[in-house]
């Protein structure tokens, strides 16, 4: 099953900070498989360290890292790695190793790097609180999935999935509140 969550990583070079939501394949327990796409300043961090950390957090946490890296978020470091102080929890990862791999496919054509690591810590800092679920919440961590996508189509494409956005929003606006509703704002506003 994949999992969304914000990965944070160190730029080696300017040695900044950078969060950014990616779907996370856990293999069992202690393994994980991240998929990256080229272009992106995850991407290039991995490449070039050991660590990176994946945050649990909440959803409008994720998708608000859509828009921006998070260089003015609140961190703590562990093993150089940043992490998300506002976090649920938090995993620290070293890289195994990793792959880069051409794909093909409805986006277009692009390099893939397919990270394999092992969890070497884990620790909760602020467990969430129990709340009744609200729609809004998966529908505006779709809408940033679909975001995340719209530079790397055709305008066909991109027409279509702006559609998309338009229709999850429609529903964000009765069932949301004010930031899910602002951040969806946004997000069709790019």
């Amino acid at each position: 099953m994949k999992y969304e969550v914000v990965i944070t990583s160190k730029n080696s070079k300017t040695n900044e900070n950078n969060g950014a939501p990616i779907g996370i394949y856990y293999k069992n327990d202690k393994t994980v498989v991240a998929h990256l796409y080229e272009g992106s300043h995850t991407y290039e961090n991995l490449k070039n360290n050991d660590y990176f950390v994946i945050n649990i957090t909440a959803p409008y946490e994720i998708a608000k890292f859509v828009l921006d890296d998070g260089i003015k978020e609140d961190y703590g470091h562990i093993k150089g790695a940043p992490y998300l102080l506002n976090s649920h929890k938090i995993q620290l990862v070293k890289i195994e190793n990793y792959k880069i791999t051409k794909l093909n496919d409805k986006y277009g054509d692009s390099h893939l790097m397919i990270i394999n690591g092992n969890i070497e810590l884990e620790k909760e800092l602020n467990p969430p609180k129990i709340e009744p679920y609200n729609r809004a919440n998966g529908l505006i961590v779709e809408m940033a999935v679909i975001y995340s996508r719209l530079n790397i189509v055709d305008n066909e494409t991109k027409l279509k999935l702006k559609n998309e956005m338009n229709y999850y929003f429609k529903t964000i606006k009765k069932v949301g509140s004010k930031k899910h509703i602002e951040l969806a704002e946004k997000m069709l506003k790019e």
